[in-house]
């Protein structure tokens, strides 16, 4: 997959300079580093305060709403 990164100045420099010392290309050494980025900052579980969650109390039965608009009350003009 191809797409345009701008970076700073100075960043572009260095990764410049440091792709040349190790002779690799700076798409290599930018694919690597995000690679590595990803790695670090992907979560695989559930945040451990998740499970800490205490429901709240005073929300109204959701399935009793539902039935109350299936079945509407009679019409009393009838």
């Amino acid at each position: 997959m191809n797409f345009n990164v701008y970076l700073k100045k100075e960043i572009g420099q260095k990764i410049t300079k440091k792709a040349k010392a190790l002779h690799r290309s700076r798409n290599a050494i930018i694919n690597e580093a995000l690679e590595e980025w990803l790695q670090t900052h992907t979560q695989s579980s559930w945040p451990s305060n998740f499970f800490d969650f205490d429901a709240v109390k005073d929300v109204p039965d959701f399935q009793q709403l539902r039935r109350d608009l299936l079945s509407p009350p009679e019409d009393p003009l009838e």
